[in-house]
């Protein structure tokens, strides 16, 4: 896109040398595919992320939220940083090439590597975990929870916990890779249990035993919830002409420089005089560029 609006890296490594310029695209600046038009729906598919989403029933399928454009950004922030990092000791600017594709692909982690060096393609489990029993989600008597038993010794409390102690010299459940592989046996018995209480109760009993669960929550419920609150994940500003409204605060949080989300997104060009102005560029400048359709 910068190539085609007329500032490519080429040209701009000549006005600048120190500039550090990040491109973000699809399939990245090389390749048979660099010049091919892309969304986050179509990176998706062809990454294999969709492959390894949803189960027998419903596969393949997409992340709920456009997690390549947001992992590609993330891998730009990473890397234009670096970049900095570099000018500062080298004194040096460069050109960072980010493709999408390139970008989600290493989040795959363990279920790329059984692939690539295991030779185990994945199986689609919908909300259960792959590496271990019981691992996923479960139903309850007014909803599900998550539950993640991937110890042994957590296996067994929640055995004694649910009332099913004679699980655990069960031979189909005994060891991890057989609780692993009749999964599908384990789930109808924990579950005639577990739906004779609520989501809450089985979360307090597990978590105080040190089993891993939690409740699945809606968005809203989620955005809502005490820890989020507590750690200020979510921070109310002004928006002229709006109001108050509700968007998400720094994450890190820094002991010896915290920061903090105090204004809303700037609007478009709310900053272009300011800016063109600390560069240098007059009221009449600007009026030019303006009459130019350059800003």
């Amino acid at each position: 896109v910068m190539s085609r609006l007329g500032f490519p890296w080429e040209e701009m490594e000549k006005i600048n040398p120190r500039l550090v310029y990040c491109a973000i695209s699809g399939f990245g600046q090389t390749g048979p595919d660099a010049k091919k038009p892309a969304y986050d729906q179509i990176i998706q598919g062809l990454s294999g992320a969709m492959d390894v989403n949803g189960d027998e029933r419903l596969h393949p399928l997409r992340a709920g939220f456009p997690i390549c454009d947001t992992v590609g950004g993330l891998n730009a922030a990473f890397a234009v940083m670096a970049g900095l990092f570099h000018r500062e000791r080298t004194g040096e600017g460069q050109k960072i090439d980010i493709a999408l594709l390139d970008s989600i692909m290493p989040l795959m982690g363990w279920v790329a590597a059984n692939l690539l060096i295991g030779g185990k393609p994945p199986v689609p489990m919908g909300n259960d975990n792959f590496t271990a029993a019981p691992s996923g989600a479960f139903r309850t008597k007014d909803g599900y929870i998550n539950i993640a038993a991937n110890q042994q010794k957590q296996w067994e409390d929640l055995t004694d916990l649910v009332g099913l102690p004679e699980l655990k010299t069960d031979s189909r459940f005994q060891e991890r890779d057989t609780r692993k592989a009749n999964r599908k046996a384990l789930t109808p018995i924990l579950e005639e249990k577990l739906t004779q209480n609520t989501t809450e109760h089985w979360v307090e009993v597990f978590n105080a035993k040190g089993i891993p669960s939690g409740d699945i929550l809606s968005l809203e419920k989620a955005l809502t919830s005490d820890q989020i609150k507590h750690r200020e994940t979510i921070v109310s500003v002004k928006e002229s002409g709006i109001g108050d409204i509700q968007i998400f605060n720094l994450s890190a949080k820094f002991s010896k420089t915290p920061g903090s989300i105090d204004a809303p997104p700037p609007r478009l060009s709310a900053h272009t005089e300011e800016i063109l102005a600390g560069l240098g560029y007059s009221k009449e400048d600007q009026q030019a560029l303006k009459e130019k359709m350059v800003i």
